[in-house]
């Protein structure tokens, strides 16, 4: 009888290191699986934030290297934040089609060109051109 209540005992404690183990190792799969979800999603928090980013510091640079008023410089940063909104649509929609791709980002470049020229004028764009080169 004592036998098999060793017997009982050893198993009931061999089970019970068995379940904490798996326990252990799921609870470290489970902080591995909530530590990746947090990063992708400040990952994409910070993606989404980047075209607001680079827009606003073209924009200042711009005003300041031209000397732009509020309402230029407003004008400027919203032509720049729809490029890389329409650049980050275009690169996303067209991944697996390069030519398409391209010629829809020269499409772009030329129209954000002639939409700071209107807005700028050609002396201060190409002030702006000249500063870009030797910068």
């Amino acid at each position: 009888m004592n036998c098999i209540k060793t017997l009982l005992i050893n198993l009931l404690n061999t089970f019970i290191a068995t379940l904490t183990y798996i326990l252990i190792v799921q609870m470290k799969k489970l902080k591995l699986i909530i530590t990746l979800f947090v990063l992708i999603i400040t990952i994409n928090v910070n993606a989404q934030a980047k075209p607001e980013k680079k827009a606003k510091k073209i924009a200042t640079e711009m005003s300041k290297v031209l000397s732009l008023d509020k309402k230029e410089s407003k004008a400027v940063y919203k032509i720049q934040l729809n490029r890389f909104n329409e650049s980050k649509s275009i690169v996303k929609e067209y991944t697996n089609q390069p030519e398409i791709k391209k010629q829809k980002l020269n499409k772009l470049g030329s129209k954000v060109y002639n939409q700071l020229k209107d807005l700028l004028g050609m002396e201060r764009l190409k002030i702006w051109k000249s500063y870009k080169k030797n910068k």
